[in-house]
């Protein structure tokens, strides 16, 4: 063959580079690459697993559900299984806030630490152990207790199993309690003064409070499934435990987290609470849910991993992923990490949202398809166990970046965002595991593979970031195909059901609806 052009050599070449572009792979994403004339094939070995995955979720911190019939609607659309995108976690706020009359604001007062006349806290002990007083109708507890109800009434369409974790954005702290300091010997950058007419902003827990604040945890932990209707599987320790931030907020260096998850392994049994599992009587414990993938690990996870005691009550590790809109490669924000993945914690990616320079504006299907490459990437490169957004709704029509819906009146705006995740959340249920899949060889198009492992489904989400149709074809290995349905988002469809695709025994040919995110759920024989 002879190149007649400088423009198509190149063009040859690319496409020859992509061949090497495997799931995981660090190459950077060429976007709008032109109009490669080839068609792709992507290899599936259906015995080759991965990790396990754990579910799909989102929190509702500081917010409250709509009115009347709209609050079941927007339940339905986000957690049942047949008519929404089918999430299991929920992901909670602990309110801690604590203002008093003549701070700042003093109506940000949560209240849900009880507080006696002199503003001390209310408690009985006992052999050294605190028992705290805790207002279970403080509103941002309620606001979650009402949202649980309603998704235990979704029934059999909802959740197999609503995993509930809780974090913390700050220990309780007021200008008479005083548990928390100053943040000294840290960096110029992080150096706070703490300010008592915010007492919830910034500051570090003092460690003579250490064994304080571990009782009160584990009197949230104990009385969350008698008060909220529903047990409670994971506590986190600290939200973002180093950004400083203008907002309810603490630091934590690595160490720490790691002396006061020890204490918590200490007094969470002496009040009946096993850590390190899941299950009657029993928290998983997880840190650091740092704000990004970017987090030196050394410094912030591996203390606590390295010693036996906090080691074996922790169940999971979490990041958040503020660092994708910044990342200009393909990967939005996501990496590697061998070493979370040999430590054998779970890892969740448990909080995303924002704008930035490389992350497309709106809710539409530009949007969208960075979101679907996010969790694409996370679940192939980084290989994490779950997945949630930042706030699964907002109450406010002007916030189009941080939630997946937004409600106004009776009405529910639907961001596409919102359909990506559910390309996966819907069919990729609790307990599927990833297998081995190739990306398709092609600038802009990514895939990964999932099967549940006590039956013969699979699920194929195939994403074409390109402008163009591109074709397809699926090898499978060690299985055969049965019956594949196809579901897709793109500009026009949401999560659309697009019809019972023709299959070989072991190839599919499949066309991709250009700018487009296409789940194959289906059966192996």
């Amino acid at each position: 063959m002879i190149i007649k052009n400088r423009f198509a050599l190149i063009l040859i070449m690319m496409a020859a580079l992509t061949i090497l572009h495997s799931c995981g792979s660090g190459i950077n994403y060429i976007p709008n690459a032109g109009n490669l004339e080839i068609n792709g094939t992507v290899t599936i070995n259906y015995n080759f697993t991965h990790q396990v995955i754990d579910g799909f979720g989102g929190s509702n911190a500081w917010t409250r559900l709509p009115e009347g019939s709209t609050a079941n609607s927007l339940v339905k659309l986000l957690f049942s299984k047949t008519e929404g995108m089918g999430f299991t976690i929920l992901r909670n706020r602990i309110p801690f806030r604590e203002r008093l009359p003549g701070d700042e604001n003093p109506s940000l007062n949560d209240g849900f630490v009880v507080r006696n006349n002199d503003h001390t806290y209310s408690y009985k002990e006992e052999n050294g152990i605190k028992t705290f007083d805790l207002n279970w109708n403080s509103w941002d507890i309620a606001s979650t207790r009402n949202l649980i109800q309603r998704i235990k009434n979704l029934g059999k369409d909802g959740p197999e199993e609503l995993v509930i974790m809780s974090s913390p954005w700050t220990p309780p702290n007021n200008r008479v309690t005083r548990w928390k300091e100053d943040v000294t010997g840290v960096s110029t950058s992080l150096n706070y003064t703490m300010n008592f007419t915010t007492p919830d902003v910034w500051g570090r827990l003092k460690r003579a409070h250490y064994n304080d604040y571990a009782d009160l945890l584990a009197d949230y932990v104990l009385n969350f499934e008698s008060r909220m209707g529903h047990p409670l599987s994971i506590l986190s320790v600290q939200n973002e435990p180093n950004w400083k931030v203008q907002y309810e907020s603490a630091y934590w260096s690595g160490t720490d987290l790691r002396d006061f998850i020890k204490v918590i392994a200490n007094r969470f049994p002496q009040k009946g609470i096993t850590v390190g599992t899941i299950g009657n009587n029993a928290v998983g414990i997880m840190m650091p849910e740092f704000e990004n993938f970017n987090i030196n690990f050394n410094n912030m996870i591996k203390p606590s991993l390295d010693d036996p005691i906090s080691e074996r009550a922790i169940t999971h590790i979490a990041l958040h992923q503020y660092n994708g809109a910044y990342d200009p490669s393909s990967r939005a924000g996501s990496r590697a990490f061998p070493e979370i993945i040999e430590s054998g914690k779970r890892f969740w990616q448990t909080e995303v949202s924002g704008s930035g320079p490389n992350l497309p504006t709106g809710i539409g299907i530009n949007n969208a398809l960075y979101y679907a490459r996010m969790i694409h990437w996370d679940m192939t490169l980084a290989q994490t166990n779950a997945f949630l957004f930042w706030w699964l709704w907002t109450n406010t029509r002007g916030n189009t970046t941080g939630s997946l819906v937004i409600t106004d009146g009776n009405r529910l705006i639907k961001t596409h965002r919102l359909y990506a995740m559910g390309q996966y959340s819907r069919f990729i249920r609790p307990g599927w595991i990833r297998i081995e899949c190739d990306a398709v060889p092609f600038w802009g198009v990514f895939s990964s593979a999932y099967k549940n492992p006590l039956t013969k489904e699979i699920a194929i989400v195939i994403i074409n970031e390109r402008h163009e149709e591109t074709n397809i074809t699926f090898n499978l290995t060690e299985a055969d195909f049965d019956t594949i349905d196809v579901y897709r988002t793109s500009e026009n469809e949401t999560l659309t059901y697009i019809g019972r695709q023709r299959t070989g025994a072991n190839s599919v040919n499949v066309s991709l609806a250009p700018m487009s995110i296409t789940t194959f759920y289906g059966s192996v024989k």
